[in-house]
């Protein structure tokens, strides 16, 4: 018996004994517990391996495929999965600590099933199609994520369930849909629960939320919905999130900031006011009004601790009323849509301006650059909107150069004075 395991059995008799306290005992088995520190490039090359064994296997397979008698071409489909069973069977009860394997053997199981779903169809020719086939192949790989808690087959998970509502868009389909996307998202906030962090759990919540967003726009087309409101309704309810633990909170920022910025550009466009890309229906109302109901409820219990972010979120969440409006009553026509597109310019400039002045006012550069990206982003797409002479292009392009410059030189200024003063 190693000498870790050996001292953590006594330290345990101890507790048993009353020779020590329940305090005392944590407080030793953590002073003395073996710290495993796993590279997460040695859990990656892992996966990589695994799926270059499997891809080479299948593909030396298939070179003789043809010339096997149907009683091994069985055996030879089915010796994947079993085998991947096997390991994994053997990871749980020996390897179960080892990070690397949980993940090799569960990805390697995932890509079993895909495997051997496909050459059973092709061995007896069954009827299917495609669409069938990957949900059923994301289902059965769905419980090695939590037996073997292992993140690598979330992305494929995801990747199936989304694919399918894709391929059957209907409105039936929706909820089934989100229950589906439930189950992989609860996997993350079960590893959130356990105090987990690291470079997996923040490839989780990437993986998660640039899933929702897939998510989103998959509903809005079965739901009927316009799909510019349904985005901007998801990144509002990103933005207003505050209280989430900060893996999620991280991607929740950058998505909602960016994903808002760029829709409000889209919409600064007349054009996308003057056509109707899909009307309001029971259903896409329904999602629309729970997402932005969620988006204001957050949005005001943050209200007193980031008035900036309480400034953008109600802004935004204005803008989809606007839109919600206009898809309801089939406003895109003049004087509407002129109304609304210089509205979203305006809202736009707005948006622009306060980022400077509040990332100037807490010597923040990031804030104040992406204010200033979206003051210039506003007035460069409002050239390609106008006959403005060549000259004028020219000289306002120096005068919002120079100014960028002149706001991060006096960042750079603020952020040393503090600094100057403490050395004082």
């Amino acid at each position: 018996m190693r000498r870790d395991k050996w001292l953590i059995k006594e330290i345990d008799l101890w507790q048993r004994l009353a020779l020590i306290d329940t305090d005392t005992a944590a407080a030793l088995k953590e002073h003395y517990a073996q710290k495993k520190n796993i590279s997460p490039m040695i859990v990656l090359f892992s996966i990589i391996g695994t799926l270059l064994i499997g891809a080479g296997i299948i593909l030396i397979l298939a070179k003789n495929w043809s010339h096997f008698p149907l009683p091994i071409r069985i055996i030879l489909a089915f010796i994947p999965l079993v085998a991947s069973q096997i390991l994994a069977v053997y990871t749980i009860k020996i390897k179960y600590a080892s990070l690397a394997w949980r993940e090799s053997i569960a990805i390697l199981v995932t890509s079993s099933v895909f495997a051997v779903i496909a050459m059973v169809g092709q061995i007896f020719h069954l009827p299917g199609d495609y669409s069938s086939y990957i949900l059923v192949c994301g289902l059965l790989a769905l419980p090695m994520i939590y037996i073997l808690e292992a993140a690598s087959p979330l992305l494929v998970y995801y990747w199936t369930i989304l694919n399918w509502a894709a391929l059957e868009d209907s409105p039936m389909n929706a909820l089934i849909l989100l229950g589906l996307f439930s189950l992989g998202a609860l996997f993350v906030y079960i590893e959130l629960r356990k105090n987990k962090t690291g470079a997996r759990l923040t490839y989780m919540a990437w993986v998660t939320a640039i899933a929702e967003f897939a998510l989103v726009l998959i509903m809005g087309i079965m739901l009927e919905c316009s799909l510019l409101l349904a985005v901007l309704c998801y990144f509002v309810l990103l933005l207003s999130l505050d209280e989430l633990p900060e893996p999620l909170l991280m991607p929740a920022k950058i998505i909602g900031v960016l994903g808002g910025l760029v829709t409000i550009m889209i919409l600064t466009f007349e054009d996308m006011w003057n056509y109707l890309d899909n009307p309001v229906t029971v259903g896409g109302g329904i999602m629309i009004v729970i997402m932005l109901a969620a988006a204001i409820f957050f949005a005001v219990r943050v209200f007193r601790q980031d008035k900036l972010k309480f400034s953008l979120v109600a802004s935004l969440t204005f803008l989809c009323i606007l839109r919600f409006l206009w898809a309801t009553c089939d406003l895109s026509y003049f004087p509407y849509s002129v109304i609304l597109m210089g509205f979203t310019n305006m809202l736009l400039f707005l948006i622009g301006v306060g980022f400077i002045v509040y990332g100037v006012k807490n010597a923040s550069l990031l804030l104040s650059n992406i204010g200033m990206i979206a003051v210039c982003a506003l007035i460069v797409m409002r050239f390609f909107d106008s006959d403005l002479d060549f000259l004028w292009r020219g000289i306002i392009f120096l005068l919002l150069g120079a100014a960028l410059l002149l706001v991060n030189v006096k960042m750079l200024r603020a952020k040393k004075q503090p600094a100057q003063k403490k050395s004082i």
